[in-house]
């Protein structure tokens, strides 16, 4: 349990931080290149000008490419298929997306097609939303996954594969 430690300027690179509860731990100025991070807790920790290269945000998600580098994810939408959060895109009528890119790992939210893990939309989850499963292409001109994710995305581009029941489940549409 890391929680709440001060790890300031710490050579943490190539650590073993698997499932690690780094809430509110202060971690800026720390190297973390190539550490794993798969599944640790990094909600609320300071990362300012901490060193993450070699990283891989969306592995950390858990959400791995197929062989031709394509993955999916799932989008919440409201009942009539628009974006919970910013409309405009219809998820039900149409079956490829494009929206302009915003790279910047530090936002949480920002402009691109918001996508997420499966646990996360459960937790979303609200009377009459609706569930899509999307593929995407897995290339950093595609992707932006924010620092310490907890579980949402953006992409540039994506396809829908179909809609999903709240089991995660394709529906027969």
């Amino acid at each position: 349990d890391l929680r709440s430690a001060d790890l300031r300027s710490a050579d943490l690179s190539s650590a073993d931080l698997r499932c690690a509860d780094l809430r509110c731990a202060n971690l800026s100025s720390a190297d973390l290149r190539c550490a794993n991070l798969h599944y640790a807790n990094l909600r609320y920790a300071n990362l300012l000008d901490t060193i993450f290269e070699g990283i891989n945000w969306l592995a950390y998600l858990g959400i791995v490419p197929d062989s031709r580098g394509v993955a999916r994810a799932y989008k919440v939408t409201t009942p009539q298929g628009e974006g919970v959060y910013k409309g405009g895109k219809n998820y039900v009528v149409h079956k490829g997306f494009s929206a302009k890119l915003d790279k910047d790992v530090l936002k949480d939210c920002a402009s691109g097609i918001n996508l997420a893990t499966f646990r996360w939309c459960l937790n979303e989850k609200q009377k009459d939303r609706r569930l899509f499963l999307m593929s995407f292409k897995v290339s950093p001109e595609n992707i932006c996954v924010p620092i310490g994710s907890n579980g949402k995305f953006r992409v540039a581009k994506c396809i829908k594969i179909g809609e999903c029941d709240w089991q995660g489940n394709l529906l027969n549409t």
